[in-house]
């Protein structure tokens, strides 16, 4: 890993943060998650007898949870990338190229999560103020010039994959609730 003998500076401790904090998130999408599956099968219409909400209603409830779902499971798909990427820096010029584009990526995650899972906020804001202050520190230690056209076409490149990734379980899922049963 990168220790800078020259200022006296280490990064390490920053990036070891940051997993950390990723580690962090991590566990609380998955709680959610596994919060979530407990309250649907609890909820699922077909299971209880005598419910009063109409079926236009469950659509739109399956839908959002469908989508909270898929904001979740791309938001972790990105989270495990930069997590192994991390693992990997050797250098100041590694750790500038990994974090440009993942500044805008855990910005683009933070917008989208926090509404579904609040809990989320507190880790969102700690990995994405540390992510900027390494990321700064890291370019002007190395003589780095961060080019953010490159960076934010990058974070769209990797935030599209990770949507394509999941956009095949998504359209199953959401082809279910199309040919789910109505009653008329």
């Amino acid at each position: 890993m990168y220790n800078s003998t020259n200022y006296d500076v280490s990064l390490q401790p920053r990036i070891d943060a940051i997993r950390n904090h990723i580690t962090e998130l991590e566990r609380i999408i998955c709680q959610s998650i596994s919060n979530d599956g407990d309250i649907n099968r609890s909820e699922d219409p077909h299971l209880v007898k005598n419910y009063t909400f109409h079926y236009s209603d469950m659509y739109t409830s399956e839908y959002l949870t469908r989508k909270r779902n898929q904001i979740t499971r791309v938001s972790k798909i990105l989270l495990d990338r930069l997590a192994i990427q991390l693992r990997n820096v050797s250098d100041l010029g590694d750790i500038v190229i990994i974090l440009s584009p993942a500044v805008a990526i855990l910005k683009n995650i933070r917008s989208s999560l926090i509404p579904c899972i609040p809990d989320s906020r507190q880790e969102l804001c700690y990995i994405c103020e540390l992510l900027e202050v390494v990321l700064v520190d890291a370019a002007q230690l190395g003589g780095y010039t961060i080019n953010f056209q490159t960076a934010n076409e990058s974070a769209l490149k990797l935030m599209s994959e990770a949507t394509l990734n999941n956009g095949g379980e998504l359209t199953k899922e959401l082809s279910e609730v199309h040919d789910a049963p109505r009653a008329d």
